[in-house]
């Protein structure tokens, strides 16, 4: 018989308080939070309290009132609710976990219509808040799932470009490292998914780098404004422009690294796990090298690193950025997309 599952958390804040604490932000870990509100059964003692947990991007969906605090906690990250009890000065407190049927639970989670703009705001939210609005002038025609397809190469790019910024740097601490190269791990199981790889790069960054999309004006022609950090944003533009300097050098090097890639099979699923020779990986660094000349900031060498030394998965990722780099600047090259960084 499985124990209850316990565990320790740090209170972060409380987000309301009345003649008790109504409502608590706390902290399990930088990956999951929990919102609690006090308990709503009448036989529970006043220092009991309920919720659920949430990483860091529904937070931040409660905060900027996409849900109100009911479906919050309701909608628990992998259903993951907890009990404890808090008398207002604690600065961690012992969880227990419950099942969302808990009555006491069901009694407590709050009717509808409490957002957070009736609290405070949330300090954890407001540290990550993007640092730059940017602006995506466009124009011409266009159907609702290219603006989706728009947006994805944008988040694509932007996500793997703070990655590996965040990489490289000497601020970066090892264990971060590992967080990080995470998401090159557990991807490429059977071949590999990029729509989960970089759905893994875009979670990892939820905290370090969000990106928003806060309105869409189309009326031939209108803009799509986004709001994000100003390094990875920056970092995205310049490899549009380098792209857009050196489309035919580009191109001739993805294609000779994706052609030797084809050739020797290493395309297949289950490809990134099986032996490769030592003659194999230096002829695809050569080859990856010569993309990366023309991508700035991107390294096959870091790549390389991410992967635990892997060089057909580095490989991979590499010629996977080069394709969405050529999907997005492709609408800017049709005049349906303008930015003052690129002159098209």
């Amino acid at each position: 018989m499985t124990g209850v599952q316990k565990t320790s958390a740090t209170v972060l804040q409380v987000l309301q308080w009345y003649d008790y604490p109504e409502l608590v932000l706390l902290r399990i870990s930088t990956a999951e939070y929990v919102l609690a509100v006090r308990s709503g059964d009448m036989a529970s003692s006043a220092t009991t309290y309920l919720g659920g947990s949430m990483n860091i991007k529904h937070l931040r969906e409660y905060a900027q009132g996409k849900c109100d605090l009911r479906y919050a906690i309701a909608h628990a990250n992998l259903r993951r609710f907890w009990k404890f009890t808090f008398d207002g000065s604690e600065r961690s407190v012992d969880l227990t976990k419950v099942v969302k049927s808990n009555q006491e639970l069901l009694k407590s989670i709050p009717d509808a219509g409490m957002f957070s703009r009736d609290h405070v705001a949330i300090d954890v939210v407001k540290k990550t808040t993007p640092n730059t609005v940017e602006k995506f002038d466009i124009d011409g025609g266009w159907e609702l799932g290219e603006l989706s397809q728009l947006y994805g190469q944008v988040e694509d790019i932007y996500y793997i470009a703070s990655d590996i910024d965040r990489y490289e740097s000497d601020q970066t601490t090892a264990k971060e490292r590992l967080v990080i190269s995470s998401a090159f791990d557990r991807n490429w199981n059977g071949g590999g998914s990029y729509v989960s790889f970089y759905k893994d790069v875009a979670n990892d960054n939820d905290f370090h780098a969000p990106l928003m999309v806060s309105g869409i004006t189309y009326n031939s022609p209108g803009h799509v404004k986004i709001y994000a950090n100003k390094e990875p944003f920056d970092h995205m533009l310049s490899l549009l422009i380098a792209y857009q300097e050196n489309t035919s050098d580009i191109k001739k090097a993805h294609n000779k690294l994706g052609q030797y890639m084809a050739i020797n099979k290493l395309n297949g699923k289950g490809a990134a796990l099986l032996p490769v020779s030592d003659e194999v990986k230096a002829a695809i660094a050569k080859l990856a090298v010569n993309l990366e000349k023309f991508m700035p900031g991107i390294k096959f060498s870091t790549l390389r690193d991410m992967t635990s030394g892997n060089s057909v998965i580095a490989a991979k990722v590499l010629l996977s950025i080069y394709r969405r780099i050529e999907r997005l600047y492709k609408f800017f090259e049709q005049g349906r997309v303008a930015h003052p960084a690129l002159n098209t």
